[in-house]
């Protein structure tokens, strides 16, 4: 699993108090407890929290090579807003990522075991098509 480079969110992290309000739909994913990430192709991330809770975040800008970074950090424009947010940006470094490339967050959500097991069945629809 990739780890996150917590890239100035440790600064909003310890100004944070002990419990934020949730979002209207119970998707806060708190800075503080982002644990891990992985990518669903350049222009969709699932973050990992340390509670094992998963968030589907989707992305707009330059996220190319996002498969092969090394590192992701969150960065928030206004850093008053303690849960990830539409807005936020991701910045990338490493691997593919020249120089910190970054996108940003158009929308997060929760990340379901049934959107799960829709991604895999995709994948494996994706590998049975014959190649052009």
């Amino acid at each position: 699993m990739k780890t996150v480079l917590f890239a100035g969110t440790l600064l909003v992290a310890a100004a944070a108090p002990a419990f934020a309000a949730p979002a209207a739909d119970n998707t806060c994913l708190m800075r503080q407890y982002v644990d891990g990430w992985g990518t669903r192709g350049d222009h969709t991330l699932v973050i990992n929290d340390r509670f094992g809770r998963k968030y589907l975040a989707s992305l707009a800008g330059y996220c190319v090579d996002l498969d092969f970074a090394m590192s992701v950090g969150i960065r928030s424009p206004g850093g008053g807003n303690y849960c990830v947010d539409r807005g936020d940006r991701i910045v990338m470094r490493g691997g593919g990522a020249m120089g910190g490339d970054s996108c940003w967050i158009t929308k997060i959500e929760r990340y379901t075991p049934d959107m799960e097991k829709a991604y895999h069945a995709a994948l494996e629809a994706k590998k049975d098509q014959p190649a052009p």
